[in-house]
């Protein structure tokens, strides 16, 4: 019983920090600031596909994740981390990336939302950064309601090159940049 209690509470914890530092050191100055990715101002992150290929050849992954326990769901550049929680039941989740040239990646059940919010990190180590400023890369839901990228609050990792979020549900999500 105290190893459950342990385990939710470090959870927690991650989620709280996460939280924090997105605070602090967000990627937007406010959390749903939209992008115009139709004029140019913003573009999608560009994978280097041999890169990609050589990880893996399926762009597709499923798995149960316990809503007791939570869970880690991982795909090629992309891994999301459920705390204890964070789901109703015991969930299929999945992450599919349509277009292996770009960092945009669907993750499913598309709409799905979290009891407590879910981790998403996304690796930028085998993109193409020509011209590209490392700290203009953000993170970006889109929605399907306006048809466009917003920008969410996430951390960026330059010495990693990973961006981290903290999501209350789920769509298609994308790091992009501004430059």
């Amino acid at each position: 019983m105290r190893r459950k209690y342990s385990a939710m509470l470090t959870a927690a914890l991650m989620v709280v920090l996460s939280l924090a530092l997105a605070g602090f050191s967000g990627c937007s100055k406010s959390p749903t600031a939209v992008v115009d990715d139709q004029s140019g101002s913003v573009t999608l992150l560009k994978r280097n596909v041999a890169a990609a290929k050589l990880l893996d050849d399926s762009y597709f992954v499923d798995q149960v994740v316990s809503a007791a326990e939570g869970g880690t769901v991982s795909l090629l550049d992309v891994q999301l981390f459920f705390p204890p929680g964070a789901l109703k039941s015991d969930t299929l989740i999945s992450i599919e990336i349509p277009d292996p040239t770009t960092y945009a990646d669907h993750f499913g059940t598309d709409g799905l939302v979290f009891n407590i919010p879910v981790q998403i990190t996304m690796s930028y180590r085998d993109a193409i950064l020509d011209n590209v400023n490392n700290l203009s890369i953000k993170m970006a839901w889109f929605n399907t309601v306006t048809g466009e990228w917003e920008i969410i609050r996430c951390v960026n990792n330059v010495e990693s090159k990973t961006v981290t979020a903290v999501v209350s549900h789920f769509s298609a999500y994308a790091l992009i940049t501004d430059e």
